[in-house]
């Protein structure tokens, strides 16, 4: 895995300041962005206190607490923040896309637990309530602030979240996916995350329209691998620079949005292990307008993408489990053990106490020297 410490320059420029005597200067603008995406599986409290699902009739968190088959407590919650808390602080994003949180206080929590861990501030935040029955949702953190949220719903699901974040006098365009499950019938679903993947898509294609040049990340949990048939079909995107750079200066319904995903060596790409078939997944991707792989002396967007490894699958060893490595989960191990009768078997009340059953995702945007019309986005 490839990894940079951040900011140690900043740091470094400020001691030698001080050192010298010299006044602190205005603080500089931000010439780095990092934007980074995580499926934090089930990330709720111990309190059932979502309405009830409309297909099952019960509260949407009914299994999210102590007496549930997940024996879910407050302090297994409080345990996993820590855990989340601590890697989110080890990547350092200045955007973070999170799935499967159960409301905005959790998300809040997660920001509280991670400030008041390691010092790592969250100030922002963008969420909005989905009508998904397992009653999960996307959320965007910044350490900037966000402007405008939009959100497009759509019933039974997760929905889109797109947020503008301002970030030292330009605009960058997240959105925030989290597309249907694998789960069911696999046509059923595939036409399911078109559908998503064209949503994405549109806005991309509308904020392009109004502006060539605006800085649009898309990132999300896609569960399907970066060539699946929605990713394709629907978001059209590309998945080499040669491919999405062809398209940079095409009209906005011709471009071809980038899988940074593509900049890691495949052997380094997996995000998701799918234990029943025992092979890695591409599920988790971070998508970028074609015209931000310019290179930074060139007119275009305010914000550019880095080198290719600048993209990374965020797997430290402790994170990582198995002989195959895959993410450790944080989650009820159902295993048995002989009852005290000797007779009859009890369910265990075991758990793995680890992160997610996902990796995150993250990459390093630039700012570029030249820019056109300072990555404004379009009202």
């Amino acid at each position: 895995m490839r990894f940079a410490p951040r900011h140690a320059s900043a740091l470094l420029a400020a001691v030698l300041l001080a050192a010298a005597g010299a006044a602190a200067p205005c603080a500089a603008a931000a010439t780095e962005l990092r934007v980074a995406t995580w499926n934090v599986e089930n990330l709720f409290d111990a309190v059932v206190n979502q309405p009830k699902c409309a297909l099952t009739g019960e509260p949407e968190d009914a299994e999210w607490c102590p007496q549930s088959w997940r024996r879910w407590t407050d302090e297994r919650y409080r345990t996993k923040l820590k855990n989340l808390a601590w890697a989110i602080d080890r990547m350092k994003p200045d955007v973070l896309v999170v799935q499967e949180v159960e409301s905005r206080d959790v998300v809040q929590a997660l920001a509280d637990r991670i400030k008041a861990d390691h010092g790592w501030t969250f100030d922002y935040i963008a969420h909005r309530e989905s009508s998904d029955p397992r009653g999960i949702d996307v959320a965007i953190l910044s350490r900037y602030p966000i402007k405008r949220v939009d959100y497009k719903s759509r019933i039974g699901r997760r929905g889109l979240l797109v947020a503008e974040i301002e970030v030292d006098g330009t605009t960058v365009v997240v959105l925030a996916n989290h597309w249907k499950s694998q789960l069911g019938d696999a046509e059923t679903n595939i036409a399911a995350r078109t559908v998503e993947a064209q949503d994405a898509r549109e806005e991309i294609v509308r904020r392009l329209d109004r502006d060539p040049d605006a800085t649009v990340v898309s990132c999300g949990d896609y569960n399907e691998d970066m060539d699946g048939p929605s990713i394709t079909e629907g978001l059209k995107p590309a998945n080499d620079r040669i491919t999405a750079l062809a398209s940079a200066l095409a009209p906005a319904r011709d471009v071809r949005p980038y899988n940074l995903v593509g900049d890691i060596p495949k052997e380094e790409r997996g995000s998701f292990f799918y234990a029943r078939r025992k092979i890695w997944n591409t599920f988790d991707g971070i998508h970028v307008a074609p015209r931000m792989l310019l290179p930074p002396d060139r007119p275009g967007p305010a914000w550019r993408v880095g080198k290719p490894s600048e993209t990374v699958t965020f797997h430290p060893a402790e994170m990582r489990g198995g002989r195959d490595g895959r993410p450790i989960a944080f989650r009820r191990a159902r295993t048995y053990e002989p009852g005290t009768d000797g007779d009859t078997v009890e369910e265990s009340n075991y758990y793995t106490e680890g992160y997610s059953d996902h990796f995150p995702v993250f990459t390093t945007l630039h700012r570029a020297p030249i820019a056109s019309g300072g990555g404004k986005a379009p009202r």
